[in-house]
């Protein structure tokens, strides 16, 4: 790349170009915006947007509107293919694959407060899945592999989306049906082994929303260790050990007991109110300590201060 005092247009994108060869992005859009603003008769100021708006991307690969501002800039330029370092695009093409990743990574960023956000999670994960499916297939994903992000093929994708979709409902079904929510997590490693992912914590929860066991407390039979039922850390004695059933109602090393939820939350919240109970009456009585040392240095103050006024006037 030559140095050149005063460059034209041309000579500035030429520039851009080589950057973008070099991976040097940041300097390559500051070559871009030189060469618009050089562009006297309009020529280059769509192709200008349309490389610097993808090239924009490299650190907003998280962002939505990132990809949004470049499928607008690609969209805009109709100029034929789009020649980005050593690579060539269909501009068009590449706007579709921009909105596609910003649809979803809104959908990942959905909440998952309540069952229905959950479940409108999971639907718009898997309209996204199927959208992977017929717009990319198994063409690659080519805004992640430019940027050194490796080579990944619409349909892996697609079944990694079918994957999260599948999570995303068995949480909206483990308030109310955690053996339904075992189910949907069935589907989701299944997903996952076919990408050659373990699905190890898809097993455990699969694991959690079958496991059922009986209330030591109130004897209700409850399903989804972790939602319904939790172990509490407990000393039972031999004789409780005798009692019929007591290997549902706590594990087998007799460590801890299982307690429904209702159970559970009542004592929790008992304790919380004892704990809070107790911190107020000790607040209150380090604010009367305080009180009383305040009082004391006051009366010494004052003493002090007519001690020194007694000396001086005998002085």
């Amino acid at each position: 790349m030559a140095f050149k005092l005063f460059k034209n247009d041309d000579e500035h994108f030429e520039d851009a170009v080589d950057l973008i060869k070099r991976k040097e992005y940041e300097k390559a859009m500051g070559a871009l915006r030189k060469a618009k603003s050089k562009d006297k008769d309009g020529s280059l100021s769509a192709k200008c947007d349309a490389m610097e708006a993808f090239i924009n991307l490299y650190n907003k690969q998280d962002d939505p509107g990132a990809y949004i501002n470049a499928a607008n800039k690609l969209k805009a330029y109709t100029g034929g293919p789009l020649e980005m370092g050593l690579s060539t695009f269909d501009p068009q093409k590449l706007a579709e694959e921009c909105l596609l990743m910003s649809r979803t990574l809104n959908a990942r960023n959905m909440p998952t407060d309540n069952p229905d956000a959950s479940r409108a999670k999971g639907d718009r994960l898997t309209e996204c899945a199927r959208d992977f499916q017929t717009i990319i297939g198994n063409g690659n994903l080519t805004i992640r592999e430019f940027f050194g992000g490796g080579v990944t093929v619409g349909m892996k994708e697609s079944i990694a989306l079918m994957a999260e979709a599948n999570e995303a409902y068995a949480e909206a079904y483990a308030w109310d049906d955690p053996k339904k929510a075992a189910e949907y997590q069935q589907f989701a490693y299944n997903y996952r082994k076919q990408i050659g992912e373990s699905g190890e914590k898809n097993l455990e929860l699969i694991k959690k929303y079958a496991a059922s066991a009986t209330c030591w407390i109130c004897g209700r039979d409850a399903n989804g260790e972790g939602i319904h039922f939790y172990a509490m850390s407990s000393d039972i004695s031999p004789c409780l050990r005798k009692d019929d059933g007591v290997l549902r109602s706590a594990d087998e090393k007799f460590e801890n007991i299982y307690v429904c939820r209702a159970c559970y939350s009542s004592i929790s919240r008992r304790a919380d109110a004892i704990s809070k109970y107790y911190y107020d009456v000790a607040q209150d009585d380090m604010r009367k300590m305080e009180a009383r040392l305040q009082a004391e240095i006051a009366s010494l103050q004052a003493e002090i201060t007519s001690l020194r006024f007694q000396g001086f006037n005998h002085g």
